[in-house]
């Protein structure tokens, strides 16, 4: 959103995982890896459970609760398996390692962002420095068994080139490679993160420099349009015709960009449910969002209290519709005996 604001498993959890999950655990591995993974289109734990990301944002970098003690206990109430954790390059790194250790210990994956860089290319080397820090990369490692790393939130504008978006990624990838990232990273749309089509155009190319090959893609729902669900259906097509690595990274949202448009949230719900597409709705509401201040149509909760929701949106997509949180969020087996 653009707004300013360790128990090491023994090898039989693997296999009994392997034999109790069938289909949802990758076929072709029998031993545990070091971190999760994205193999085709899909995602993986470190043993080999497939998982559909199911959870929230939260600014946790403009909280009091900087650490979560608190906000991500009432977060996994809901049965999220994961949340996006905003951060940026002023954050202490001791905090946010305490963080990260915190969404685990709430059976939730951590997916950390950076949000310096929203809209702005120029502020990219910034965010790079900070995740290459000594301090940084050391916290990263402790936790790379779960960590989701999204590289930087929503760089670049509606102007941006492919050319512009492909040649910075590319130097991001090939950066936290070389400086011992392995875990999968995480890349936005351009666009304050609703270009789609960007993602669409050069995926292909961004994968291809990863010589890990473990990139995920996110676009954010913020879409003003009054035929999203048809941009919605065309896009999705091409996610599981093209075997895209794919997440909505901030999503599905009640309105677009404007705060006045409407955007077919349940039905995107629906589809990304049928087709095992994960999401990561914005935002939870214990700080509250500056963009739409007056309708609070992105505050989840009113005080980041579980069951005190702003809206009847929020109180769906966390609990009350078929394709809730609560209702199809599964957290992997190997998280759950994780202390």
């Amino acid at each position: 959103m653009k707004i300013k604001q360790k128990v090491i498993h023994h090898k039989c959890l693997g296999i009994l995982a392997f034999l109790l999950l069938g289909t949802n655990t990758a076929d072709s591995q029998s031993s545990s890896t070091s971190t999760m993974y994205v193999k085709g289109r899909f995602l993986f734990s470190a043993n080999h459970e497939k998982v559909v990301l199911r959870g929230v944002n939260e600014m946790f970098i403009w909280s009091g609760d900087k650490t979560g003690e608190n906000t991500l206990a009432e977060i996994a109430k809901t049965g999220a398996n994961s949340v996006r954790l905003v951060w940026n390059t002023e954050g202490d790194p001791q905090e946010l390692d305490l963080l990260i250790a915190n969404s685990i210990r709430n059976k939730m994956i951590p997916i950390v962002e950076l949000h310096d860089a929203t809209g702005d290319w120029t502020k990219l080397p910034q965010v790079l420095d900070y995740w290459t820090n000594t301090e940084v990369k050391k916290i990263i490692e402790k936790h790379k068994k779960w960590v989701l790393v999204n590289i930087a939130n929503e760089v670049g504008d509606g102007k941006t080139s492919d050319s512009t978006f492909i040649a910075n990624y590319k130097n991001a990838i090939s950066k936290l490679r070389a400086a011992g990232y392995t875990m999968p990273l995480i890349i936005d749309a351009s666009d304050w993160g609703k270009d789609e089509l960007m993602i669409q155009r050069t995926w292909k190319m961004l994968k291809a420099q990863d010589p890990l090959k473990n990139v995920l893609f996110s676009v954010h729902t913020y879409w003003a349009d009054a035929k999203s669900t048809e941009r919605m259906d065309k896009f999705l097509q091409k996610v599981v015709s093209d075997t895209i690595p794919f997440v909505w990274g901030e999503g599905p949202e009640p309105f677009g960009w404007d705060c006045k448009t409407t955007f077919p949230y349940l039905y995107c719900m629906e589809q990304a449910q049928k087709l095992e597409i994960g999401w990561l709705t914005w935002s939870w509401g214990a700080v509250r969002n500056g963009d739409c201040a007056t309708k609070g149509a992105f505050d989840m909760t009113t005080d980041g209290i579980f069951g005190n929701w702003g809206s009847d949106w929020a109180r769906l997509i966390a609990l009350d519709d078929k394709n809730s949180i609560k209702n199809t969020s599964v957290r992997p087996p190997s998280l759950l005996h994780t202390k």
